[in-house]
């Protein structure tokens, strides 16, 4: 993973601006980071579907503690936006491939243990690559969120991710 904590390298010339910069400033609050600036990012009736977590449609009160929680036991997170599609028209959403990282600052507790790679601990880095879906009001505000994603694999590499972008689907398959 880059050295910046969002890298928008690969979707830096998608041509909605205000997408972008919506975007950007989101994610600058999870990799920050800081649950109570992307509270304020959120409207609120925002609700969040998180499915590597088994959350269902849970309310902004409910994610911001988990997320507070979160981001408590984690250091060095890093997103890195691999593609981006959708408007930022108010009622829009926007598709956003991506792969974050971060670091444990302590050994996770029963319960969320399961979503991370088995036996991790402490100083460990846990990466997954991830589909993030938001929609936008017409503030530029989140109103309801879809995470969906998995943990990295021993082999996975941005680089080859890149080589197979471009060659289509036939070099995501090694056909």
């Amino acid at each position: 993973m880059p050295s910046i904590k969002f890298d928008d390298s690969r979707i830096k010339d998608y041509p909605d601006k205000r997408l972008l910069d919506y975007t950007r400033a989101y994610f600058k609050t999870f990799t920050d980071p800081d649950p109570e600036a992307m509270r304020d990012f959120q409207t609120k009736d925002y609700t969040m579907t998180d499915i590597p977590l088994c959350i269902v449609n849970v309310d902004r009160d409910t994610w911001y503690q988990g997320n507070k929680a979160f981001v408590s036991m984690t250091a060095e997170t890093q997103v890195v936006a691999l593609s981006l599609a959708g408007s930022s028209a108010p009622g829009s959403f926007s598709i956003m491939e991506n792969a974050i990282s971060f670091r444990l600052t302590a050994d996770p507790p029963p319960g969320p243990d399961k979503n991370l790679p088995p036996g991790a601990k402490a100083g460990d880095m846990v990466g997954m690559i991830m589909l993030s879906v938001l929609w936008w009001n017409n503030e530029g505000k989140v109103n309801r969120e879809l995470e969906y994603g998995r943990l990295t694999w021993d082999t996975f590499d941005l680089s080859a991710w890149d080589r197979a972008k471009r060659r289509g689907v036939k070099g995501l398959y090694r056909l």
